[in-house]
């Protein structure tokens, strides 16, 4: 075979394999740009975000609860807000405690609690319809979308609303952890695609965008060579002419 039809051959199929890729880049990039993001993707237009900054007291409840557990340690503390009131979220090595004003540890919140608490972040209209369910753990979406990540055991309270507003909320707690809704699934979707990890979903360089980075240079490689032997015939073709 001439090296003109085996870069052709070489150059036709590696263009099949880049443009599925390309397909997905570019309707990735129309999503972006026409999904409203904080209003829809993010839920502003429908949930209002907790902001709940640390007590006076704060080292104070930490250590009441620190004289309860002797041995303890934690190595950070947050300010949240729960269906029970403000409390402190304590890290430490064995995982994550709350406790309230008095140091003791929060009892978790039933279905009645996170119903009502679900209602306060809400912003749209307060007859929404709303289905609250707790999960062991939170089914994919398109395939590839985990709206909740890795975390297990939450409440999930859902609103009827245009975009499908879900908030997940921690069992042990009632704390807001995940605020999504169908415009943020299709974000998080094409999100995915775009950087051709379909697991977490924030890895910039893998095996997979590596191969496909070297199989479009090889396009633009073959491509250039096909240029040059087309220039090359038809200044043959030229020359030949002329001759004549």
């Amino acid at each position: 075979m001439s090296l003109g039809p085996r870069f052709f051959r070489w150059h036709r199929w590696l263009a099949w394999v880049v443009a599925i890729q390309v397909l997905a880049w570019v309707a990735g990039g129309f999503v972006f740009t026409w999904l409203p993001f904080k209003a829809w993707v993010k839920g502003e237009e429908h949930v209002r975000r907790p902001q709940q900054p640390l007590p006076a007291d704060w080292a104070r409840q930490v250590a009441r609860h620190l004289e309860a557990h002797p041995g303890a340690s934690v190595l950070a503390v947050t300010s949240v807000l729960t269906p029970a009131g403000p409390a402190l979220k304590l890290r430490h090595a064995k995982g994550e405690t709350w406790v309230g004003a008095d140091g003791q540890a929060l009892a978790p919140p039933d279905e009645a609690a996170m119903r009502a608490f679900a209602r306060r972040h809400y912003l749209g209209d307060a007859g929404t319809a709303l289905a609250v369910q707790r999960l062991p753990s939170v089914p994919p979406r398109a395939l590839i979308v985990r709206e909740a990540g890795e975390r297990t055991d939450l409440w999930r309270a859902s609103f009827d609303d245009f975009v499908g507003t879900r908030l997940y909320f921690d069992a042990r707690s009632g704390e807001l952890v995940a605020m999504r809704n169908d415009a943020w699934v299709l974000y998080d979707f094409f999100w995915r695609l775009h950087l051709m990890d379909y697991t977490a979903g924030d890895d910039f360089s893998h095996p997979l965008v590596k191969a496909a980075s070297l199989a479009a240079l090889a396009l633009v490689l073959t491509g250039a060579v096909l240029a040059v032997l087309a220039v090359r015939r038809v200044l043959r073709a030229r020359g030949g002419v002329l001759r004549r």
